[in-house]
C-alpha cells in the first residue's frame, strides 16, 4: 500500500502545482475573448465598411438574428479591444521574462566524485520554474579519487576552488538575482565540506540522485514526520572528544565505530524507519538538520572540543548538514569516510575549517595498533 499512497501523494502535489501555476494574463484575456468573437461571427454577422477608404467605420456589424446592431457592434469592439490588450500584455510579459532571463543566473553545481553522471548532467534537469541563464559549475574529482590510494588532499583543493568559480560566474550580478542549484555523488566527507563552502552562497536549492531510476530529482515530497531518536547523549558530558554517529538512511557501522574510536563515547542519532533512498522531502531534511544543530549545541555546552562525525545519509542531506555547520561557534568537526573491510573501517576523515580562510585537512585514521603504541 505504501507505494500506492506515495504515488497518490505525488499526483496530488502535481495537481496543486498545476492549479497554482503562474499564468499569463494576456493569454487568458485572448482565450476569453476569442470564443465570443467566434460566436458573433457564426451568427450570420456581416461587416460593412464605410468612410474614407473603409477606415472610419471599418467594423460596423449587422445581423439578421434580431439583435440591435449597436449591441453587436459594442460587443465586437469590446472583444477586439480585449484581444488587442491581451496580445499587448503577452508581448510585454514575454519581453519582461526575456529581460529577467538575461539578468538572472542559475548556477548549477554538480559534484562528481564516485560515479559518472555525465549522461545525465544536473544542469539539464533543474526545475523549469527557475528562470535565468543557466551556468554549469561542475566540480569533477573522480580521477583524483579512483584507485587504491585516492588523492583526497588534491580533491579538497579542487573543491575549495568552487567559491572562487562561483564568484567569477556571478560577476556583477546582484545576489538576489542568483540561484544556486547543487547536488552530487561524492564521499561523505567531501560532500559535507562542499556544503560548508556553499553556505556562503545564499539560498541553495538541493537535488539528489535517484539511484533506482538513475536521474536527478528535486526534494518535492511532503514531510514524512520522521525524526532522529537520540541515545548516549549523557556519555558526552565531561569529555573533550565524542563520536557523533548519525543514521539517516541506513544504520552506521557500530562495531566499526568501536574499532576505530576505542574508548571514545558515542552519541547516536537514528532516524525512525530507516530506509535507503527515502528522504525526498526538503521539510524533513530541514527538521533533521535542526536536530543536528541542536545536538552540536548540546555538545558545546557539555565542553566537547572535537566531534568525530560518522554519517550515513543521502548526499543532499550531507550537503545540507555541511551548510549548517559553523566552525567558528561549534566544536572542531572531523567527518569520516567508511570503507567495508578496511582496518579501521572509518579509514580517513576531513577536518572542517574553523574559520573562513582556513583550509580543510585530510587526516588518515590511525590503526588500532598505532593507537595502542
Amino acid at each position: 500500500m505504501a507505494p500506492v499512497i506515495k504515488w497518490l501523494v505525488n499526483l496530488a502535489n502535481r495537481w496543486v502545482v498545476w492549479i497554482f501555476r503562474k499564468r499569463n494574463v494576456g493569454v487568458a484575456i485572448v482565450v476569453a475573448c476569442c470564443p465570443v468573437l467566434v460566436a458573433i461571427v457564426s451568427g450570420n454577422i456581416s461587416v460593412e465598411a464605410s468612410g474614407i477608404l473603409g477606415a472610419v467605420d471599418a467594423f460596423k456589424f449587422s445581423t439578421s438574428g434580431g439583435a440591435e446592431d449597436v449591441v453587436q457592434t459594442v460587443i465586437a469592439w469590446a472583444m477586439l479591444a480585449g484581444v488587442a490588450i491581451g496580445i499587448g500584455l503577452t508581448v510585454h510579459a514575454y519581453c519582461k521574462e526575456s529581460q529577467e532571463a538575461d539578468t538572472k543566473r542559475v548556477i548549477v553545481v554538480e559534484l562528481r566524485g564516485l560515479i559518472d553522471t555525465s549522461d545525465h548532467p544536473l544542469i539539464e534537469t533543474i526545475p523549469k520554474s527557475l528562470s535565468g541563464r543557466k551556468v554549469d559549475a561542475l566540480v569533477d574529482v573522480r580521477q583524483l579519487l579512483t584507485g587504491p590510494t585516492p588523492n583526497v588532499t588534491s580533491a579538497l583543493l579542487e573543491i575549495s576552488h568552487m567559491q572562487r568559480n562561483l564568484r567569477q560566474v556571478r560577476g556583477d550580478t546582484a545576489r538576489a538575482h542568483v540561484q544556486v542549484v547543487a547536488g552530487g555523488i561524492m564521499p561523505v566527507p567531501l560532500l559535507f565540506y562542499a556544503g560548508a563552502l556553499l553556505d556562503d552562497e545564499g539560498h541553495v536549492l538541493l537535488m539528489d540522485w535517484e539511484r533506482a531510476s538513475k536521474r536527478w530529482m528535486p526534494l518535492a515530497e511532503p514531510d514524512d514526520g520522521t525524526r532522529f531518536v537520540v541515545s548516549g547523549a549523557q556519555n558526552a558530558r565531561e569529555n573533550k572528544a565524542v563520536v557523533l554517529a548519525i543514521s539517516a538512511s541506513y544504520r552506521v557501522d557500530m562495531p566499526g565505530i568501536e574499532m576505530t574510536f576505542p574508548g571514545v563515547p558515542v552519541v547516536h542519532m537514528e532516524r525512525q524507519e530507516l530506509s535507503v533512498n527515502s528522504i525526498w522531502s526538503e521539510d524533513t531534511q530541514i527538521q533533521l538538520t535542526n536536530q543536528f544543530l541542536q545536538m552540536l549545541g548540546v555538545l558545546v555546552n557539555d565542553g566537547v572540543d572535537l566531534v568525530h562525525l560518522v554519517l550515513a545519509a543521502p548526499a543532499s542531506l550531507t550537503i545540507r548538514f555541511g551548510m549548517a555547520y559553523d566552525g567558528r561557534n561549534m566544536p572542531t568537526l572531523r567527518c569520516y569516510q567508511w570503507n567495508r573491510g578496511q582496518i579501521p573501517p572509518y579509514e580517513w576523515s576531513v577536518q572542517m575549517p574553523a574559520r573562513q580562510h582556513d583550509a580543510a585537512a585530510y587526516l588518515p585514521t590511525p590503526t588500532p595498533e598505532a593507537i595502542a603504541d
